[in-house]
C-alpha cells in the first residue's frame, strides 16, 4: 500500500493543499511551511487513535469565516497498491484512478487506470459552543451536502499497514508500542504464554518479599500505629505490594528496557542519550516493515533531529529501502541525501499561502545528473527562503565571511545573509563558472526558491549570455563593476598601507610575502594578478584580518540584503 495523493482543506495552517506523493517522499523547506502539519493531517486519517478523542479546535484552520457550524475541515488520503486483503476489505469503496495525476479515471476509464480507495478525515466543530464531532468515512459512498457519511470502521482502519515513528520512548511493552505489535505478530501464541509467565513470576516475586520477615515485621509496627484498630487490618500478610494497579498492562508499562553499552553496564535506553534512542524507534520501523506480508507505509515527522548527520542518512536510507513506502519530513541535508531528487518535496510560503514544490520527473540520464549536483550544493539551504547563486567556491567564502563579520560587528540586518534569509550557494566542484548557474537557477526554482545571483564583470565588452539568461530567471542580478570578480571586490579600495599590514599578518597561514619593490598603492594589483586568495585557500582569513571593509564586496551584500529587484551594477571604488 502507498499514499497517492493528500488533499487538505481548512487544517490547521492549511487553507487549501493538494499534495501527490511519489513511491517514496522526502519533505522539507521554510520553518512553519507546514511539515508537521502535513504528518498530523496523515495521522488523523490513517492512525485508528486519532478519533478516540475529543477535536482539537487548534485542528482547525483560522480565521473561520461564514457559520463554523457548517464548516468541515478535510483531510483527504488517496490510496494506491493495496493489495489482494485491502481491496477485498474496500471493495464496496473502490474508485478507479489515473495512476500519474491521481484524478478519478471517470466513467470510460484510462489506459492507466488503477484502483485505489479514498479515507477522508472530516471535522465539524462550532466555535461558539466550543463542541463538535470527527470522523473518517469513504467520499465515494458518501454526500456531505446531505450530511451523509459512510464512517469507516475502526476494524478498517487497523487493518492499514501504517507505522508513525514518534518521539515516544523505544521498546516499548505496552499495548501501544511497536514492540509489543512486533511481538504479537511474530508468534501469539508464545508471546501470551511469556507475558503469563512473567505475570505469575512477578507476583511470586513480590509474595516472597511482602512475606519476608524483615518485611513484615516493619509492616506491624506500622500497623500498630493506626490502622490496625481503624481498619481491623490485624497483620502484614493483608498487605501486598503490586506493579501501580496489579494488572498485567501495569507491569508491562513499568517494565523500561535496559542496554548495556561500554563499561558503564547496563543502563535504560532513555539514559543512553538521544542518539541511541532515535535509532531503536526506527529501528522498529524498519523491523516492523520487514515483517509485514504487505508493504508497510512508514512516517516521520523532523526525522533525524535526534541523530547526528551519519546516523540520519544511513536510518534514512535503510527505511527508504526496506518500507513500502517511507513519507519522511526533515530538516536535515543528510536525510534529503537518502532519497532520489524527484522525491524531494518542498514546503514553502508565498503571498498566497503555504505552497508545495517538486522537481518534475526526467528520464533524460544527463538531466538526472544535473539535478542530483545540483541538488547536493542547495541542501544546505533546505530551509532557506532565498538562494543568492555564486560563480564559485572562493565567493561563498568570501562574501559569507564579510556578512558574517560586518553583522556581528555592527548588528545591522543590512549586512546579515542570515537575517534576511538568504543562502550563498556556489556551483559544484572547485572551479565553478558562470555557464553554470543558469542550470542552477533553473532547479532552485522548480523546488520554490526565491533565486537572486552575484556575478563577475572581468571581460569588459563581452558580457557572458548567461548574465542575460540568470536577468530572466533570477529576481535579483547583483553584477560586479568592471574588471571585477570576488578577489577584487575583496580587495580593491583598501589603502596600500593596510593592505600590507594585512599581508604581514596571515604570514603564518601561508600569504607570500611581498616583493620588496612592490609600493603600497601597486599592492592591490600584485595580490590580483598573482591570484594570491585564491591560490592560497585564503578568502575567509582575509577577511577576518580587514581592518576596513572592501567597499565593493560591502555593497554587493547590502544589495542582496537590500532585495531590489531587477540588476543592480555595483559601482567600482572611488
Amino acid at each position: 500500500m502507498r499514499v497517492a495523493r493528500v488533499r487538505i482543506e481548512r487544517f490547521r495552517g492549511f487553507e487549501s493543499a493538494s499534495v501527490v506523493l511519489p513511491a517514496d517522499a522526502v519533505v522539507a523547506g521554510e520553518p512553519q511551511a507546514g511539515r508537521s502539519d502535513f504528518v498530523e493531517a496523515l495521522r488523523r486519517v490513517l492512525d485508528p487513535r486519532s478519533t478516540r478523542v475529543r477535536v482539537n479546535p487548534l485542528d482547525i484552520f483560522r480565521p473561520v469565516r461564514g457559520d463554523s457550524s457548517e464548516l468541515l475541515t478535510e483531510v483527504e488520503v488517496t490510496l494506491f497498491d493495496l493489495g489482494e486483503h485491502l481491496e477485498t476489505l474496500f471493495s464496496d469503496s473502490l474508485e478507479a484512478f489515473d495512476s500519474e495525476t491521481v484524478e478519478s479515471a471517470g466513467m470510460g476509464g484510462a489506459s492507466h487506470a488503477v484502483l485505489g480507495v479514498r479515507l477522508c478525515y472530516r471535522i465539524r466543530y462550532d466555535i461558539d459552543a466550543d463542541s463538535g464531532d470527527h470522523w473518517v468515512d469513504f467520499p465515494a459512498r458518501s454526500d456531505p451536502a446531505a450530511s451523509s457519511f459512510k464512517r469507516v470502521s475502526r476494524v478498517e482502519r487497523e487493518a492499514l499497514p501504517i507505522q508513525f515513528i514518534d518521539s515516544a520512548p523505544a521498546l516499548q511493552l505496552r499495548a501501544e508500542g511497536a514492540l509489543r505489535t512486533l511481538l504479537a505478530a511474530s508468534d501469539s501464541t508464545a508471546f501470551d504464554g511469556v507475558l503469563t509467565q512473567l505475570d505469575e513470576d512477578v507476583r511470586s516475586a513480590t509474595g516472597d518479599f511482602s512475606s519476608a520477615p524483615v518485611v513484615t515485621e516493619v509492616l506491624d509496627k506500622v500497623l500498630n500505629a493506626g490502622p490496625k484498630t481503624l481498619f481491623g487490618v490485624d497483620d502484614a500478610d493483608s498487605i501486598d505490594f503490586v506493579a501501580d494497579d496489579g494488572s498485567l498492562a501495569a507491569l508491562l508499562r513499568a517494565l523500561q528496557p535496559a542496554l548495556s553499552l561500554g563499561a558503564a553496564g547496563s543502563l535504560p535506553i532513555r539514559s543512553q542519550g538521544s542518539t541511541v534512542q532515535s535509532v531503536f524507534s526506527v529501528a522498529e520501523a524498519i523491523a516492523a516493515a520487514r515483517e509485514a506480508e504487505s508493504g508497510v507505509v512508514v512516517i516521520a515527522d523532523d526525522f533525524g533531529d535526534g541523530l547526528d548527520a551519519s546516523s540520519s542518512e544511513y536510518m534514512a536510507a535503510l527505511l527508504h529501502s526496506t518500507a513500502g513506502q517511507s513519507i519522511l519530513t526533515t530538516r536535515r541535508a543528510e536525510v534529503v541525501r537518502a532519497f532520489k531528487s524527484d522525491e524531494l518535496i518542498r514546503f514553502v510560503h508565498t503571498a498566497n499561502g503555504r505552497a508545495q514544490y517538486r522537481l518534475s520527473s526526467t528520464t533524460d540520464k544527463a538531466s538526472r545528473v544535473t539535478r542530483r549536483l545540483v541538488l547536493d550544493q542547495l541542501l544546505a539551504a533546505l530551509s532557506t527562503r532565498t538562494v543568492a547563486l555564486v560563480e564559485g567556491p572562493l565567493d561563498a567564502e568570501g562574501y559569507g565571511a564579510l556578512s558574517a563579520r560586518l553583522f556581528k560587528k555592527t548588528g545591522k540586518d543590512k549586512y546579515g545573509l542570515a537575517a534576511n534569509g538568504i543562502r550563498l550557494i556556489a556551483p559544484p566542484g572547485s572551479d565553478g563558472g558562470i555557464t553554470r548557474l543558469p542550470a542552477m537557477a533553473k532547479v532552485a526554482l522548480e523546488l520554490g526558491f526565491r533565486v537572486r545571483a552575484i556575478v563577475d564583470n572581468d571581460k569588459p565588452g563581452q558580457e557572458d549570455p548567461a548574465v542575460a539568461e540568470l536577468a530572466d530567471l533570477c529576481e535579483q542580478l547583483v553584477v560586479l563593476p568592471t574588471r571585477t570578480a570576488v578577489e577584487a571586490a575583496l580587495i580593491r579600495g583598501i589603502p596600500g598601507e593596510k593592505l600590507r599590514k594585512i599581508v604581514v599578518s596571515l604570514a603564518d597561514l601561508g600569504m607570500p610575502a611581498l616583493p620588496e619593490e612592490v609600493e603600497d598603492d601597486a599592492i592591490a594589483e600584485h595580490l590580483l594578478s598573482k591570484k594570491i586568495l585564491k591560490k592560497h585557500g585564503l578568502g575567509p582569513a582575509w577577511v577576518e584580518a580587514l581592518t576596513t571593509p572592501p567597499p565593493t564586496a560591502r555593497a554587493v551584500i547590502e544589495a542582496l540584503c537590500a532585495g531590489a529587484p531587477g540588476r543592480i551594477d555595483v559601482l567600482p571604488p572611488s
